[in-house]
Protein backbone atom coordinates (compact mmCIF):
# COMPACT_ATOMS: atom_id res chain seq x y z
CA UNK A 1 0.00 0.00 0.00
CA UNK A 2 1.54 3.44 -0.98
CA UNK A 3 -0.14 5.19 1.97
CA UNK A 4 1.75 8.52 1.09
CA UNK A 5 0.63 8.97 -2.21
CA UNK A 6 -3.19 7.67 -1.47
CA UNK A 7 -5.27 8.66 1.81
CA UNK A 8 -3.48 12.21 2.00
CA UNK A 9 -3.02 12.94 -2.19
CA UNK A 10 -6.16 15.00 -2.99
CA UNK A 11 -5.84 13.84 -6.44
CA UNK A 12 -7.73 11.41 -5.67
CA UNK A 13 -10.74 13.12 -4.60
CA UNK A 14 -12.82 13.07 -8.09
CA UNK A 15 -14.16 10.05 -7.23
CA UNK A 16 -15.33 10.90 -4.28
CA UNK A 17 -19.20 10.93 -5.42
CA UNK A 18 -19.20 7.10 -5.44
CA UNK A 19 -18.66 7.17 -2.11
CA UNK A 20 -20.90 5.17 0.13
CA UNK A 21 -21.59 5.61 3.77
CA UNK A 22 -23.60 2.52 6.19
CA UNK A 23 -25.37 4.53 8.62
CA UNK A 24 -25.87 2.59 12.28
CA UNK A 25 -27.76 4.83 14.55
CA UNK A 26 -28.29 3.81 18.16
CA UNK A 27 -30.40 5.81 20.70
CA UNK A 28 -32.13 7.92 17.75
CA UNK A 29 -35.53 8.73 18.16
CA UNK A 30 -36.17 10.07 14.73
CA UNK A 31 -34.88 12.37 12.09
CA UNK A 32 -36.77 15.87 11.91
CA UNK A 33 -36.31 19.46 11.28
CA UNK A 34 -33.46 21.03 13.17
CA UNK A 35 -34.40 22.79 16.79
CA UNK A 36 -35.01 26.54 16.27
CA UNK A 37 -32.36 28.91 18.58
CA UNK A 38 -30.79 25.96 19.97
CA UNK A 39 -27.22 26.57 21.02
CA UNK A 40 -24.57 25.71 17.97
CA UNK A 41 -21.75 23.64 18.86
CA UNK A 42 -19.46 23.00 15.77
CA UNK A 43 -16.70 19.70 15.47
CA UNK A 44 -14.84 19.24 12.21
CA UNK A 45 -13.45 15.96 10.98
CA UNK A 46 -11.12 17.26 8.41
CA UNK A 47 -10.46 13.93 7.10
CA UNK A 48 -12.67 10.59 6.16
CA UNK A 49 -11.06 8.00 4.28
CA UNK A 50 -13.06 5.28 2.93
CA UNK A 51 -11.96 2.50 0.74
CA UNK A 52 -9.16 1.30 -0.97
CA UNK A 53 -5.83 3.17 -1.69
CA UNK A 54 -3.71 0.21 -3.39
CA UNK A 55 -5.58 -1.42 -5.96
CA UNK A 56 -7.63 -3.57 -3.94
CA UNK A 57 -5.46 -4.50 -1.38
CA UNK A 58 -5.98 -3.07 1.60
CA UNK A 59 -9.59 -1.04 2.68
CA UNK A 60 -10.00 1.68 4.68
CA UNK A 61 -13.30 2.67 7.02
CA UNK A 62 -13.99 5.64 9.10
CA UNK A 63 -16.35 5.31 12.42
CA UNK A 64 -17.87 8.12 14.15
CA UNK A 65 -19.27 7.70 17.09
CA UNK A 66 -21.13 10.57 19.23
CA UNK A 67 -22.44 10.67 22.72
CA UNK A 68 -25.13 12.93 23.72
CA UNK A 69 -23.70 14.30 27.47
CA UNK A 70 -25.78 16.96 27.59
CA UNK A 71 -28.45 15.43 29.85
CA UNK A 72 -31.24 16.08 27.23
CA UNK A 73 -32.27 15.00 23.79
CA UNK A 74 -30.52 17.27 21.40
CA UNK A 75 -30.53 17.45 17.65
CA UNK A 76 -27.23 16.88 15.93
CA UNK A 77 -26.56 17.56 12.35
CA UNK A 78 -23.65 15.63 10.49
CA UNK A 79 -22.76 17.36 7.12
CA UNK A 80 -19.73 15.58 4.52
CA UNK A 81 -18.61 17.36 1.90
CA UNK A 82 -16.29 16.81 -1.48
CA UNK A 83 -12.80 18.54 -1.84
CA UNK A 84 -14.34 21.71 -3.34
CA UNK A 85 -16.69 21.77 -0.69
CA UNK A 86 -19.76 20.37 -2.63
CA UNK A 87 -22.26 18.28 -0.66
CA UNK A 88 -20.76 14.76 -0.65
CA UNK A 89 -23.70 12.54 -3.00
CA UNK A 90 -24.41 9.39 -1.49
CA UNK A 91 -27.43 6.67 -1.85
CA UNK A 92 -27.89 5.96 1.86
CA UNK A 93 -26.42 8.54 3.95
CA UNK A 94 -27.69 12.34 3.30
CA UNK A 95 -26.76 15.67 5.45
CA UNK A 96 -29.12 15.77 7.31
CA UNK A 97 -30.80 15.92 11.29
CA UNK A 98 -30.96 13.17 14.05
CA UNK A 99 -32.25 13.40 17.59
CA UNK A 100 -30.45 11.76 20.28
CA UNK A 101 -32.22 10.82 22.94
CA UNK A 102 -30.64 11.63 26.27
CA UNK A 103 -27.46 9.09 27.25
CA UNK A 104 -27.83 8.12 23.94
CA UNK A 105 -24.97 7.26 21.05
CA UNK A 106 -25.19 8.11 17.26
CA UNK A 107 -22.76 5.92 15.22
CA UNK A 108 -21.88 6.60 11.37
CA UNK A 109 -19.85 3.65 9.89
CA UNK A 110 -18.50 4.69 7.11
CA UNK A 111 -17.17 2.19 3.93
CA UNK A 112 -15.65 2.69 0.40
CA UNK A 113 -17.05 0.73 -2.73
CA UNK A 114 -15.33 -1.33 -4.94
CA UNK A 115 -13.33 1.34 -6.56
CA UNK A 116 -10.99 3.70 -6.25
CA UNK A 117 -10.39 4.88 -2.61
CA UNK A 118 -11.67 8.25 -1.76
CA UNK A 119 -11.46 11.01 0.83
CA UNK A 120 -14.27 13.08 2.59
CA UNK A 121 -14.77 15.75 5.44
CA UNK A 122 -17.37 16.11 7.58
CA UNK A 123 -19.08 18.46 10.07
CA UNK A 124 -20.63 17.97 13.02
CA UNK A 125 -23.33 20.30 14.42
CA UNK A 126 -24.70 19.77 17.83
CA UNK A 127 -27.44 21.33 20.13
CA UNK A 128 -25.57 20.78 23.37
CA UNK A 129 -22.13 19.21 24.40
CA UNK A 130 -21.52 16.19 23.12
CA UNK A 131 -18.71 13.40 22.87
CA UNK A 132 -17.40 12.78 19.53
CA UNK A 133 -14.41 10.16 18.23
CA UNK A 134 -13.59 9.01 15.07
CA UNK A 135 -10.65 6.33 13.85
CA UNK A 136 -9.96 5.08 10.70
CA UNK A 137 -9.42 0.69 10.53
CA UNK A 138 -7.17 -0.39 7.49
CA UNK A 139 -7.86 -4.04 7.05
CA UNK A 140 -7.05 -6.68 4.63
CA UNK A 141 -9.94 -6.78 1.82
CA UNK A 142 -9.44 -9.99 1.40
CA UNK A 143 -9.67 -11.61 4.80
CA UNK A 144 -11.02 -8.74 6.37
CA UNK A 145 -8.12 -9.12 9.01
CA UNK A 146 -6.83 -5.70 11.01
CA UNK A 147 -4.11 -4.17 9.90
CA UNK A 148 -4.02 -0.99 11.69
CA UNK A 149 -6.36 1.57 13.60
CA UNK A 150 -5.60 4.89 14.58
CA UNK A 151 -8.35 7.46 16.73
CA UNK A 152 -8.46 11.07 15.49
CA UNK A 153 -9.36 13.87 17.11
CA UNK A 154 -12.23 16.12 15.81
CA UNK A 155 -11.35 19.70 15.37
CA UNK A 156 -12.77 23.12 16.34
CA UNK A 157 -13.76 25.21 13.26
CA UNK A 158 -12.60 28.45 14.06
CA UNK A 159 -8.87 28.16 14.54
CA UNK A 160 -6.69 31.44 12.49
CA UNK A 161 -3.29 29.39 13.94
CA UNK A 162 -2.09 26.49 15.20
CA UNK A 163 0.74 23.44 14.99
CA UNK A 164 1.25 20.32 13.69
CA UNK A 165 4.40 18.41 15.34
CA UNK A 166 6.58 16.28 12.92
CA UNK A 167 8.81 13.50 13.15
CA UNK A 168 10.51 13.00 10.20
CA UNK A 169 13.01 9.77 9.15
CA UNK A 170 14.12 9.60 5.73
CA UNK A 171 15.28 5.91 5.65
CA UNK A 172 12.15 4.00 7.09
CA UNK A 173 9.47 6.60 5.27
CA UNK A 174 7.99 7.97 8.41
CA UNK A 175 6.79 11.65 7.97
CA UNK A 176 3.54 13.35 9.03
CA UNK A 177 0.29 14.11 6.99
CA UNK A 178 -1.81 16.43 7.10
CA UNK A 179 -5.32 17.79 6.83
CA UNK A 180 -6.84 21.18 6.42
CA UNK A 181 -10.05 22.44 5.89
CA UNK A 182 -11.64 26.29 5.73
CA UNK A 183 -14.80 26.10 6.92
CA UNK A 184 -15.87 29.50 5.98
CA UNK A 185 -19.23 28.96 3.68
CA UNK A 186 -17.75 31.42 1.26
CA UNK A 187 -15.03 33.66 0.66
CA UNK A 188 -11.08 32.68 0.27
CA UNK A 189 -8.34 32.82 2.75
CA UNK A 190 -4.72 32.10 3.04
CA UNK A 191 -2.91 29.88 6.04
CA UNK A 192 0.92 30.05 5.46
CA UNK A 193 3.18 27.13 6.86
CA UNK A 194 5.95 27.20 8.04
CA UNK A 195 8.50 24.40 9.14
CA UNK A 196 10.28 24.60 12.37
CA UNK A 197 12.90 22.88 13.34
CA UNK A 198 14.35 21.69 17.08
CA UNK A 199 15.84 25.37 17.48
CA UNK A 200 12.48 27.03 16.46
CA UNK A 201 14.53 28.40 13.44
CA UNK A 202 12.09 28.43 9.93
CA UNK A 203 12.97 25.60 7.51
CA UNK A 204 10.98 26.64 4.67
CA UNK A 205 7.48 28.15 4.29
CA UNK A 206 4.60 27.75 1.90
CA UNK A 207 1.37 29.69 1.40
CA UNK A 208 -1.72 27.37 1.02
CA UNK A 209 -4.75 29.47 -0.32
CA UNK A 210 -8.18 28.06 0.10
CA UNK A 211 -11.53 29.18 -0.95
CA UNK A 212 -14.27 28.52 1.70
CA UNK A 213 -15.25 24.85 2.47
CA UNK A 214 -12.66 23.39 0.17
CA UNK A 215 -10.27 20.94 1.47
CA UNK A 216 -6.49 20.07 1.29
CA UNK A 217 -4.38 16.96 2.16
CA UNK A 218 -0.93 15.72 1.75
CA UNK A 219 2.65 14.96 3.70
CA UNK A 220 4.68 17.70 5.02
CA UNK A 221 7.78 16.69 3.03
CA UNK A 222 6.07 17.00 -0.23
CA UNK A 223 4.26 20.18 0.73
CA UNK A 224 7.26 21.94 1.95
CA UNK A 225 9.69 20.36 -1.51
CA UNK A 226 12.36 20.36 -2.03
CA UNK A 227 13.63 20.11 1.52
CA UNK A 228 17.36 18.94 1.99
CA UNK A 229 16.80 16.07 4.77
CA UNK A 230 19.26 13.71 5.71
CA UNK A 231 18.52 9.48 5.90
CA UNK A 232 19.44 9.68 9.29
CA UNK A 233 19.23 10.43 12.24
CA UNK A 234 15.54 10.69 13.15
CA UNK A 235 14.28 14.64 13.30
CA UNK A 236 11.88 16.45 15.12
CA UNK A 237 10.14 19.75 14.00
CA UNK A 238 7.08 21.42 13.43
CA UNK A 239 4.69 22.82 11.22
CA UNK A 240 3.42 26.89 12.37
CA UNK A 241 0.34 27.12 10.63
CA UNK A 242 -1.56 30.92 10.86
CA UNK A 243 -3.87 32.74 9.07
CA UNK A 244 -6.09 36.24 9.00
CA UNK A 245 -8.86 34.29 8.83
CA UNK A 246 -10.05 32.48 12.10
CA UNK A 247 -12.29 29.61 9.74
CA UNK A 248 -9.95 26.35 9.79
CA UNK A 249 -10.08 23.27 11.24
CA UNK A 250 -6.97 20.55 10.60
CA UNK A 251 -5.78 16.81 11.91
CA UNK A 252 -2.70 15.54 11.67
CA UNK A 253 -0.96 11.35 11.44
CA UNK A 254 2.39 10.32 11.71
CA UNK A 255 2.42 7.58 9.28
CA UNK A 256 5.37 4.59 8.13
CA UNK A 257 4.16 1.74 6.14
CA UNK A 258 0.87 1.06 7.47
CA UNK A 259 1.53 2.53 10.92
CA UNK A 260 -0.69 5.62 12.10
CA UNK A 261 -0.58 7.65 15.29
CA UNK A 262 -2.49 10.38 15.55
CA UNK A 263 -0.97 13.81 15.98
CA UNK A 264 -2.65 17.15 17.31
CA UNK A 265 -3.16 20.34 15.78
CA UNK A 266 -2.74 22.56 18.93
CA UNK A 267 -4.47 25.79 18.40
CA UNK A 268 -1.75 28.76 18.99
CA UNK A 269 -3.17 31.45 21.18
Amino acid sequence: MNFNKSVWNTGMLAVLATAIFAVLMYGVARLRQAEPNCPQIVKVLPQIPLGSFDGGLTRYSTVIQIVNISGTPQSVIASFYREDGTPLENPTLTAGTSTIIKDGVLVINGEGTEGAGVVAWGKITGCGPSSLSTFFELRDAKTNALLSRVAVAASPANMSSFVIPRIRQVGTGLDVGFALVNTAASGSATLRAELKDAAGRTVAMKDIPMTGGTHRAGLTKDLFAPLNEAKDPRAYQYVKFSSNSPTFAATAIAIEGATQTSFPAEPVP
